[in-house]
This record gives structure tokens, sequence and C-alpha cells, in this order.
């Protein structure tokens, strides 16, 4: 039986920990009888999804991101569609998906076992204007925080509270959306407004644990308008994943979004941030991502 390509992919500076011995790593730990490997380095912003795409043309049947939510869904938006598989070494700072998909996180040997070891999937993916998101994507604070993260020098979740408390305290500023989602159109002063298809935003946080990436469908948050006095216990709603104890959260299911048009929105598709004021679409694609998971996964 011939060997199946894998191409590892790394982003070098995403996350908090360095990944210099990596390749030592993989060179010591993947199943040499089933693979044949290939590493490659990024070296801009939209590199891992030509590289991915590249990969894809080359008959690579595994491609691999080494990195965060955000060198995830650059390598996966490059294989949509296509029969090769993702697999994922997670090493970034939040880490959602992996998360969601109980990948182990900044632990190379264990992420190389369930590539050795683990089966093929397929999971949803979320088909929008500016581009798919895999885990999480919206407007909001979230967004907001996301751009100002990104601007700090320090990263893991200290360096994000920080960004976040920035954000609340001294910048951020609830605005007007106006959105349909699937049939239903409201119209609101919007502090928060996400689709997940997975589970969490990132640092095991998230607002609803039932989430699934292969259901065809999106679960949505809307968070209006509220008094600061209110944050701390719309926090803790939060974490509990309790959003039915907050009035001013609305949750939904949708396959189809419209987010209309704003001089002042800024998005963020799983955990990067960017600037768009025209009318967004977000549709659900079931089953358009093959992915390496654990054998034992069972619910995800």
């Amino acid at each position: 039986m011939s060997r199946q390509r894998i191409l590892f992919i790394i982003n070098p500076i995403s996350g908090v920990f360095k990944k210099e011995g990596i390749p030592e790593k993989i060179a010591k730990y993947l199943d040499y009888v089933k693979y044949d490997f290939t590493i490659r380095y990024t070296q801009y912003a939209g590199h891992a999804t030509e590289m991915a795409r590249d990969a894809v043309k080359d008959g690579y049947g595994v491609v691999v991101a080494v990195g965060g939510d955000g060198s995830i869904n650059e390598v996966a938006r490059g294989l949509i569609g296509t029969e090769v598989a993702l697999g994922v070494i997670p090493y970034g700072s939040g880490n959602g998906m992996a998360g969601h998909l109980k990948l182990p996180v900044r632990n190379a040997k264990k992420a190389i076992e369930v590539l050795n070891t683990g089966k093929v999937t397929k999971i949803d993916a979320v088909n929008t204007t500016c581009g798919y998101f895999f885990s999480v994507g919206g407007f909001g604070f979230d967004a907001h925080a996301a751009r100002r993260f990104r601007s700090q020098v320090m990263r893991g979740f200290f360096s994000y509270m920080i960004a976040s408390a920035r954000e609340v305290f001294y910048h951020y500023q609830p605005s007007y959306a106006k959105i349909q989602i699937d049939d239903i159109e409201v119209e609101r002063e919007t502090y928060l407004f996400t689709a997940f298809n997975s589970s969490q935003f990132g640092y095991k946080l998230g607002v609803f644990p039932a989430t699934s990436m292969h259901d065809g469908m999106m679960d949505v948050i809307l968070v209006r308008s509220f008094p600061l006095k209110r944050l701390f216990t719309i926090f803790i709603a939060m974490l509990l994943k309790r959003p039915d104890l907050v009035p001013e959260a609305e949750s939904f299911r949708a396959k189809k979004i419209k987010i209309y048009g704003s001089p002042k929105r800024v998005y963020q598709f799983d955990g990067d941030h960017f600037i768009f004021h025209e009318d967004l679409y977000m549709e659900i694609e079931p089953n358009a991502l093959n992915i390496i998971v654990a054998n034992d996964l069972d619910a995800y």
C-alpha cells in the first residue's frame, strides 16, 4: 500500500507558544508506514490558503494546519469542497474549533497521534460574502475586542481579557443593526451578534453547549444594548452558557442570514477581524469539509 502524502502548514507567529520543536516531533511521532510528509511555513496573510489549494492540485491526501483558529480557517478555505482532509495541531491562543472537536491543544505528540489513528469525518462550513468561517462569525463587541487583541504584543487569555476590558469601559459603542435570520427580520441596537457553527469562541468560552458542526444549522445569539451596571451579571450568565437568563439576549437557529450594511461594521470570523460596510450574507454548507478527528469522538 502506498503512503499518503501529508502537508503540514505551520504558522510561526500564532498563539503564545513557539513552534521550533514541532518539525522534530512530526519526524519522531508521525506514522511513516501511513504518511509521507512535507512541512511548509506561512509567510503572509492568506498564504496558508494558497498552499492548501496547491496541495490539492499536487495530490496530497491530508493538509494539517499548525496554529490557531485563524490558521485553521485559512487552510480549510483551501480544502473546502474537496476530498482532501484537514488535520489540526492546535497551537493558537483561543483554539475554539479544536476545543469543540476535543483535539489535543498545544500538545503536538497527542495531536499527531490523532492524525495516525483518527477517522475522517465531515463538518459544516458557513459560506459568506467575505469568505468562509468554520467556528464562529459575527459583529459587535467580540469583533472589536479581536481587533484590539490583534494589536497587542502579548497573546493568551489574560491579554484577551485586557483587550476586552478596554473595549467595554473605554471604546466600544453598540450600533443599530437590521438583520434577516431565515424568515425573521429584526432591527435592534446591538451589542453582540454571533453565529456559531461550533460551541466555542475560544478559551473554552461559548454560549450554546449543544451546537453541532454537522447538523446543517447555525446557532445564533443577538444581545441588545444594556446598562453597563448589568455587565457582570450578563457575563456570568454567558459563562454558564445560559443566555436564557439574559433578558437582552435573543437566540435563533438558522440556515441563512443577511446582515444589512453599515458604515461602522467590524466583523470577526474565527477570531480574525475585518471591516465590511455592505450587506453580508451567511449560509450554512452541510458536510462541506473533511477533517480528521479522534476515533472515539461521537458527538460533534
